[in-house]
């Protein structure tokens, strides 16, 4: 039997695309690159991914572990006809004890909490948490609104199942001394499959309080951000949106009613009502004394929560497709990197949009283009280039929840030194020898297939 028999014989016909339908499958999130499956196939249950994963390992066949197909940096996408194997089938709940709840790959962030007890919630939640899957959560370290306090998906992932590319299956979790398990979370599928993981869950606050403030000056935005934890106060989510961002809401669904200012801050504080008043006042004074002003919603706030989490897909206003960056900087520095953001965006004359975790400082400025013409496109990387070397000078890293993929892999040689590059490759090639998973991801090694590719790997 051919290679694509013998997976129908594993999952079924119904369950093998091999036609025109398997170009759904082509892209990510991220839009500028098109890839080529050779084939998608997408098992029902575990038993069924161990067995088309062996076969294809015995066949020598690169693939690619995909999820929901949520991932903003290229990682799924199948650059030299690489199988796709789609995880969306596993989503099952296994289990829920304590503050612990095992799930399958495939299911949707926002189904963990659901199905969690009323008193816990599961804390990572992208703005895609809605439809982004568990498994690519965890093999780009997500992150969302609430990172700033309870941490990353790493911080929330108490052991995975994971297939290893000699054909084993094996349960990671932290040991009293040692463990491996960090290695799989945020290595974008190039070390091994997800089959199922257990994650920790989070007592709900006793009180949960959200503070607006609006700015007539980004640089001042930023200072009001380092000035809250400078006074001590960590809050459980502090996002922010400049003007452009607003504007996209504003004439996008998620329109939220907010005034034509520079920038917005959404604050929320949790833990004991003592703890939160007193966390309050203190913001409250942070924001007067940098030149912000507080503004109290009729509803509460819900609706400046949805324009925040529907910023990304309100670009859609203002272009077709839009470059997504992912670098993160020290609080400390988000002052001078936004204020430098904007002088690129005027510099290089594209639009700029910052919507971002201002908490943590994981940067998300949006460049919108014209995926038709090849020269629109050019110029929104060249100005991602810009803004990513003037992160990096300012103490930042490639990727704060994103992952590297495709699209930041010439940055990896600018962060990391020749040593710690050769460590990484070391590892991998102790995994994967053969490197059938997702090549080309991560730490690259293949030529570019377009000039798309080739704008984002290869300096000028």
């Amino acid at each position: 039997m051919n290679l694509r028999d013998e997976l129908v014989s594993i999952v079924g016909e119904r369950w093998v695309i091999s036609g025109d339908d398997r170009k759904l499958y082509a892209y990510d999130g991220f839009t500028a690159v098109e890839g080529d499956p050779s084939f998608v196939v997408l098992p029902g249950n575990e038993e069924e991914v161990i067995k088309v994963v062996r076969l294809l390992l015995n066949k020598g066949a690169k693939f690619i572990m995909r999820g929901t197909g949520t991932s903003l940096s290229g990682a799924t996408v199948p650059l030299n006809g690489e199988v796709i194997v789609g995880m969306s089938r596993l989503n099952r709940i296994y289990s829920q004890e304590g503050l612990e709840i095992e799930v399958g790959p495939g299911i949707a962030n926002v189904m963990v909490s659901k199905n969690a007890p009323p008193t816990l919630f599961y804390a990572p939640d992208p703005s895609s948490y809605t439809v982004s899957s568990i498994g690519g959560n965890i093999s780009h370290d997500s992150g969302g609104v609430h990172v700033v306090k309870y941490g990353p998906t790493v911080n929330s992932v108490v052991s995975v199942r994971v297939l290893l590319p000699n054909g084993s299956v094996e349960d990671v979790e932290y040991g009293p001394i040692t463990s491996s398990l960090p290695i799989f979370v945020g290595a974008e599928g190039t070390l091994g499959t997800i089959l199922r993981a257990r994650l920790r869950l989070f007592p709900k606050p006793a009180s949960r309080r959200n503070i607006f403030a609006i700015f007539n000056n980004v640089r001042d935005a930023g200072e009001a951000v380092v000035g809250i934890f400078k006074r001590g106060v960590i809050p459980s989510a502090l996002e922010m949106m400049d003007r452009n961002t607003i504007k996209v809401v504003e004439r996008s669904r998620y329109k939220a009613g907010i005034p034509e200012v520079e920038a917005i801050l959404l604050i929320e504080l949790d833990g004991s009502e003592e703890a939160v008043a007193e966390q309050e006042r203190i913001v409250t004074e942070v924001i007067r004394d940098n030149g912000g002003e507080r503004i109290s919603p009729d509803d509460g706030g819900t609706k400046l929560w949805n324009a925040r989490k529907g910023a990304f897909p309100a670009m859609g206003v203002v272009a077709p497709a839009y470059l997504t960056l992912d670098c993160n900087v020290p609080r400390k520095a988000l002052p001078d990197v936004l204020t430098g953001i904007e002088d690129i965006a005027r510099r290089k004359n594209v639009f700029v949009a910052n919507v971002f975790h201002a908490g943590d400082g994981n940067l998300h400025p949006l460049i919108p283009y014209e995926p038709h013409n090849p020269q629109s496109l050019k110029q929104a990387l060249e100005a991602s280039s810009e803004i990513m070397m003037l992160a990096l000078k300012m103490g930042g890293v490639p990727s704060g929840e994103h992952g590297i993929g495709i699209e930041k892999l010439k940055y990896m040689n600018v962060y990391y030194g020749d040593e710690e590059l050769a460590v990484f490759r070391r590892i991998k090639n102790v995994f994967d020898p053969s490197n059938l998973l997702n090549p080309c991801k991560l730490l690259g090694g293949c030529q570019p297939t377009s000039d798309i590719t080739r704008w984002m790997w290869e300096w000028d």
